[in-house]
């Protein structure tokens, strides 16, 4: 790297501190904010998912054997009810006819052989309290019915019987009720368990649209963000991405990269413009090398004669000599002050200027270009003009540029017009340069603005003028519209914001 490429990156290094600060408070926003990843949402929302499954698939499963208790009762029960049927039906025989006494016996042991068998089963459906209730109740009719057997004056029939026929009667009940109890209760059971998955089937569609639409629009939103970024950068703009959620995910550590990317862009930005522009001053060195020669030769021979003829001229001559010769060191001083003011290195300073006279001065600094192409500059500056948001030095590269480029493309006795005129609606002042040139083919007009992209023959152009000037423009808040007709010339404008239009101006 040699000593200019040394500079030029040391003074965008300079320019750049205040955006680096800049950039620095992104950072540190961005970092500073809770973390909410991508990632840990698609986890949280997949265990939503699975925890609802989960919880359905228990459910059933719970459910599937409650019926298996729910079947096994009513086989009990059905059981139980079989045999205290069957033993009323031999409770009457024996009252009618004095036989199956037995029989019954044998049954109401049967009916305490299942309560004794199923008991958990039963005792699960109905409760402890429901269940010793069965026993107690089969305990005194077995209880009445061994009495019954019994002979002797002692026992009292009709007590019996009455006791007998009460007591079998609330067993039968009893069972039948609780039966028909446990049937209502599995029938709602199995209603429920028909539209249960229907029920999960909604929600968990519910949960899926609403995760998959929170997860798109994200996305989507945070796409649509950095695909505007990258427009916004590929326009010139280089201020950094602002955080715009309030936690950090992926996309944050891609906007610190990406804010990463836009600082060096900028920085080498910078550097490509005062490239550019050095480039520019070599290109007015000339015209003002030969326009400083007048001025001098003019001093010299000014000087000379008076030094040659001191003794025999009068004063009044004398101080007319000094006079001339201090006039034309005046011309000289302005012609190297304009070059010094449009070489002079600045951070960008956007701030309202009156953009005539911007275009006034760049015009005089390539007047000696415009007189050696034998080139004719005419001007048309609409009155009245408000001042425009803009940074002096960057304006006036813009317009050298513009101007020098009409210049390369004219033939001898060409014909330049630059003009100045405030939009419809006041928002935008439009500064044209306009020149009677062979024209821009249409295929190209769309590549013209690219980097290194250059019609010029080899050695007499980098391709970066253009480009350079959209993105300074650009900067300041306005824009570049080519019109050109093979033929016809090419008509470049300058749309500028004035200062009467609150504009989004970034100044790096």
């Amino acid at each position: 790297m040699n000593g200019n490429e040394s500079n030029k990156m040391a003074l965008a290094d300079e320019e750049s501190g205040e955006g680096d600060a800049s950039h620095d408070e992104t950072t540190n926003a961005l970092r500073q904010r809770p973390t909410i990843s991508i990632s840990t949402r698609i986890v949280v929302a997949f265990s939503l998912c699975f925890a609802l499954t989960a919880a359905i698939v228990i459910w059933s499963i719970w459910m599937l054997l409650e019926f298996e208790d729910r079947i096994r009762f009513f086989e009990s029960a059905d059981s139980y009810l079989a045999e205290i049927h069957q033993a009323r039906r031999f409770e009457k025989n024996y009252l009618l006819y004095g036989t199956n006494l037995d029989d019954a016996l044998e049954h109401t042991a049967n009916a305490r052989r299942i309560l004794a068998e199923k008991g958990e089963t039963i005792e699960r459906i109905l409760t402890r309290e429901h269940f010793s209730t069965m026993n107690d109740q089969l305990d005194e009719y077995q209880a009445l019915l061994a009495r019954l057997a019994k002979s002797g004056a002692e026992v009292k029939r009709d007590d019996i019987e009455r006791a007998l026929r009460e007591i079998g009667g609330q067993m039968v009940a009893f069972a039948g009720d609780f039966v028909k109890k446990e049937r209502d209760t599995v029938d709602r059971m199995l209603s429920l368990a028909r539209r249960v998955p229907f029920y999960f089937l909604g929600v968990l569609l519910a949960l899926i649209v609403f995760v998959a639409a929170s997860l798109t629009r994200n996305l989507l939103v945070a796409l649509k963000r950095f695909t505007e970024y990258t427009v916004r950068v590929g326009e010139g703009d280089f201020s950094p991405i602002t955080p715009a959620r309030k936690y950090r995910d992926e996309f944050s550590k891609l906007a610190e990269a990406f804010n990463r990317m836009i600082r060096e862009l900028d920085r080498r930005h910078k550097i490509l413009v005062e490239s550019h522009k050095l480039r520019a001053i070599g290109t007015l060195v000339a015209g003002v090398a030969h326009e400083l020669n007048n001025p001098l030769n003019n001093t010299m021979l000014t000087a000379a004669v008076l030094r040659e003829d001191f003794g025999t001229l009068t004063d009044e001559e004398k101080l007319e000599m000094i006079d001339d010769i201090t006039v034309e060191t005046e011309r000289s001083q302005r012609i190297v002050r304009n070059l010094l003011d449009f070489a002079r290195e600045s951070e960008v300073s956007v701030q309202p200027l009156q953009i005539d006279s911007i275009v006034e001065d760049s015009i005089r600094l390539v007047a000696n270009q415009v007189r050696m192409a034998k080139v004719r500059l005419e001007t048309d500056f609409a009155s009245d003009l408000p001042p425009v948001h803009g940074d002096e030095q960057m304006l006036k590269q813009v317009f050298v540029n513009l101007i020098l480029n009409a210049v390369d493309v004219l033939d001898p006795r060409g014909h330049i017009l630059v003009s100045i005129r405030r939009e419809p609606g006041g928002e935008f002042i439009a500064v044209e340069v306009r020149d009677s040139g062979p024209g821009i083919p249409e295929h190209i007009q769309t590549r013209i603005f690219e980097p290194f992209y250059t019609t010029k023959s080899r050695g007499h152009g980098t391709g970066l003028g253009l480009s350079v000037s959209r993105g300074i423009v650009r900067k300041l808040g306005g824009y570049i519209r080519v019109v050109s007709k093979v033929g016809l010339g090419s008509s470049f404008t300058v749309f500028l914001p004035t200062t009467e239009m609150p504009s989004l101006i970034s100044s790096g």
